[in-house]
């Protein structure tokens, strides 16, 4: 099973709903127009994710174990790698970090990265060698 990104959301304010996006840019400090968090990007699996959901940026087509066991490795998503940086304590999903910036867009693949330079494992998210693609 290939993991993709289903959606993504910023929160400008904090009391505001979320904003419904196609495609943001990953800063060093989390999505484009996001507003400031102490914790960058967080993720979750589509299977917990619900609309009332706190402040999810990146929802993910990936079993939430599976994205569990991330914590402490690094991601690519698009053109950006983030680093999985920890399990929130009260809600659902894994915080990151932008290791590089770049921009992430719905239906982009997830990558386990395990290179410096953040360059793909050829690992899906769930551990399954990446299949070729042909043009």
């Amino acid at each position: 099973m290939d993991a993709t990104v289903s959606d993504l959301f910023i929160y400008p304010d904090s009391d505001s709903p979320g904003q419904h996006l196609e495609s943001v840019e990953m800063t060093s400090t989390g999505p484009e127009g996001n507003r400031a968090k102490k914790h960058a990007v967080h993720l979750i699996s589509a299977s917990d994710y619900v609309e009332t959901h706190p402040k999810a940026n990146v929802i993910l087509d990936i079993e939430a174990d599976d994205l569990h066991e991330l914590v402490g490795q690094d991601v690519r998503i698009g053109a950006a790698t983030l680093r999985v940086t920890r399990r929130p304590s009260d809600c659902l999903g894994v915080y990151a970090e932008v290791v590089q910036p770049g921009l992430v867009g719905t239906g982009d693949r997830f990558l386990v990265a395990d290179r410096a330079d953040g360059s793909s494992t050829g690992q899906t998210a769930d551990g399954a060698a990446e299949s070729p693609t042909t043009s």
